[in-house]
């Protein structure tokens, strides 16, 4: 028997898997946009100060020469977005610039402070004429050397600071209660010579400058009550030292014998 088919049925066309999969990409390439946009509205929106602005600068360290004002001021100045956005690195590197700053860290803490924490170079020595030297071997230029006048004098070559401050150091405590270093210049054959607080001038040469000053300072030892009167040790030879007395006449210089 034949079935009378409903002429009121509506033909529903099935869709083609090719144009599902386009449905498919079109949706996930709107979300994609949808989420490109919301980002840049986002980050947009952190590069404005009064969004999540920094509203506190704490700074950290014991400073001798560095002013807090300027510090905050300088700090100010590399502000240029929120909280989040910040360059911190940008803040660093201005700070590091400073003459006397030595180490330098920028921190963020949440929701709206930077802690900066900030080490001072600690001076050993006047480097030469207007420069100063710190404990760390770096060689920087003060704003004013006047208030390091009563430092110890180094005169060398800058690219051996580090180098120079070390032997400064190891010199000065073997020299250690028989006279401090008032001056140490290094020539450019790397000799050394020192001139005592006392106004002794001891030449030590470039090899063996260790040896060379143990001698020298066992004649300071043997000779307590003239070292006033010395002018010169010059402990270049390989056996023992030679001295000048003030208002000796250079000929009559000789070895004297260490056995140091």
């Amino acid at each position: 028997m034949a079935v009378a088919r409903n002429k009121g049925a509506r033909h529903v066309k099935g869709v083609s898997r090719g144009e599902m999969l386009w449905m498919r990409s079109g949706a996930v390439l709107l979300a994609a946009t949808a989420i490109v946009v919301a980002v840049y509205w986002i980050h947009q929106k952190l590069q404005d100060p009064a969004v999540m602005p920094v509203r506190s600068v704490v700074f950290k360290g014991g400073f001798k020469q560095l002013e807090g004002g300027d510090l905050q001021e300088m700090v100010t100045q590399q502000i240029s977005g929120g909280f989040i956005t910040l360059d911190v690195s940008a803040i660093q590197s201005a700070l590091k610039s400073l003459q006397w700053v030595a180490a330098v860290t920028v921190r963020r803490v949440w929701p709206d402070e930077l802690v900066i924490t900030i080490e001072e170079h600690t001076p050993v020595a006047r480097w030469g004429e207007s420069k100063l030297i710190s404990d760390r071997g770096v060689v920087f230029t003060p704003g004013d050397i006047a208030p390091f006048a009563s430092l110890s004098r180094i005169d060398a070559d800058e690219r051996f600071a580090a180098e120079v401050m070390q032997q400064y150091r190891r010199m000065s405590a073997l020299l250690q209660g028989y006279g401090s270093i008032a001056r140490l210049r290094r020539n450019a054959l790397s000799g050394v010579t020192l001139w005592l607080d006392s106004g002794v001038r001891i030449e030590l040469g470039n090899s063996g400058m260790m040896n060379r000053l143990a001698r020298a300072r066992v004649l300071l030892e043997r000779l307590p009550a003239r070292i006033d009167a010395l002018e010169v040790i010059d402990a270049r030879y390989s056996g023992g030292v030679a001295v000048r007395f003030k208002q000796q006449d250079p000929s009559e210089e000789k070895p004297t014998e260490s056995h140091a």
